[in-house]
């Protein structure tokens, strides 16, 4: 009788295996409704995603990871062999080239595209076949709202923008980045400085506080519960978490801690970006590990683009290649965008075209372009706008320019003259 109760009493957990954004914003509805979501896009992901959610979780496969090869579809089935599963095919496959062998559970499948509310009824359906119960509102315990038992929020997206190179402009394009998804498309969005060192995002950006990363991630045991109060806010719309302003409080960050807080404010944000040193060091990797997309800022010189290319084949081992997009900074200068191209054998996504004295004006008076330039008259802003746009996955929004001044003056009065 006790277990029974138990169980009633549980909170299903739905597994979300994909990379397609459109997927992933099922999970605000379903957290709604008190039901834990997971996030899983790697094997690494998938196995803790898995942890602790025998007997209480169904999954959502996508079967686009398919066309993976650091995503072998007949391992993923296979350990979920036991789950309950709504295999998702794409518009133009069969269902039988995705099926799951020998399963002991209960399997549905569902053609994308597919709206956020009709897969949400779907995973439900999914949970009630398996003998599970959907929560209800007066069986939420008041503690998952707070920090400590945050889920992954699938709607936020984690770009790291790196660069094997410093002086690449990485800086930069990052906080325009976040300062353009908070007020070009109003998104939530956290912009992280990963350079713990030497990050100058607080510089770019006009922003002084005592507040940093220092804060959440200083101890073995890291306080979540002050995750919104280690951020600043500017006046883009966007917060910042700033790199510790004492260079002696570095070494007692502990990077584990430092990762898990990237990951958490996730649940609180839409967007986060991070801007990370120009090094391969523990913290680099694992936060590359994370990202659901890298942004590879690259300059056009042969010294850049030599450690660009082994950077590629590195992130090529580590799984990591379908996450770049390769963005071109001072692309109207040195090797061609054609020839870079060619030689790292991937196409550049977006170039940024050097603007001189319009940027060195921005940085010394840390603001953004897109504060200095709001119409997007220049071509430094347009192509930045194009990042943004990139990362948003929707269109850039329309430019409101100022309308067009006319004279005062009647044209009946030059008839007047000529009569």
């Amino acid at each position: 009788m006790i277990e029974e109760i138990a169980m009633a009493t549980v909170t299903p957990i739905v597994l979300l295996i994909s990379r397609d954004p459109e997927v992933k914003q099922v999970s605000s509805v379903l957290q709604a409704d008190g039901i834990t979501c997971r996030g899983a896009a790697s094997m690494r992901e998938l196995q803790r995603a898995l942890t602790g959610a025998k007997g209480r979780a169904v999954a959502v496969l996508d079967g686009e990871l398919a066309a993976d090869p650091n995503f072998p579809l007949p391992e993923v089935l296979e350990r979920l062999c036991a789950l309950p599963l709504l295999m998702l095919t794409p518009a133009d496959a069969e269902a039988s080239t995705v099926a799951a062998p020998q399963r002991t559970s209960v399997e549905e499948y569902a053609r994308k595209p597919l709206s956020t509310s009709v897969l949400a009824l779907r995973v439900k359906a999914l949970i009630l076949a398996a003998g599970l119960d959907l929560p209800t509102p007066n069986q939420l315990p008041a503690i998952q709202t707070g920090p400590l038992e945050l889920s992954d929020d699938l709607r936020a997206q984690l770009t790291v923008v790196f660069s094997v190179k410093g002086g690449s402009g990485k800086s930069t394009i990052a906080a325009n980045l976040a300062a353009g998804l908070a007020s070009l498309y109003s998104f939530q969005t956290l912009l992280v400085d990963a350079n713990l060192w030497f990050g100058d995002l607080g510089v770019l950006l006009n922003l002084t506080s005592t507040r940093s990363s220092f804060d959440v991630c200083g101890t073995d045991d890291p306080d979540l519960f002050g995750l919104p109060k280690a951020v600043v806010p500017h006046a883009s719309g966007a917060s910042v978490l700033l790199r510790p302003p004492d260079p002696l409080s570095v070494e007692k960050i502990k990077l584990r801690s430092f990762v898990d807080a990237v990951e958490r404010y996730r649940s609180l944000y839409e967007h986060v970006i991070v801007d990370c040193a120009a090094s391969l060091d523990e913290l680099n990797l694992d936060l590359l590990e994370a990202a659901t997309r890298i942004l590879l800022v690259v300059t056009p010189e042969m010294g850049a683009l030599h450690n660009t290319a082994r950077f590629l084949g590195l992130a090529e081992r580590l799984g990591h290649s379908e996450k770049i997009s390769l963005v071109l900074n001072r692309s109207n200068s040195g090797i061609s965008t054609e020839d870079l191209s060619r030689m790292l054998g991937m196409p550049v996504a977006c170039g940024v075209v050097s603007a001189g004295r319009m940027m060195l004006d921005a940085v010394n008076e840390g603001t953004t372009l897109f504060a200095k330039d709001p119409t997007r008259r220049e071509r430094i802003t347009q192509d930045l706008a194009s990042i943004v746009e990139l990362v948003a996955g929707r269109e850039q929004p329309p430019v409101e320019r100022e309308p067009q001044r006319t004279s005062r003056t009647s044209p009946l009065r030059f008839l007047r003259r000529s009569a």
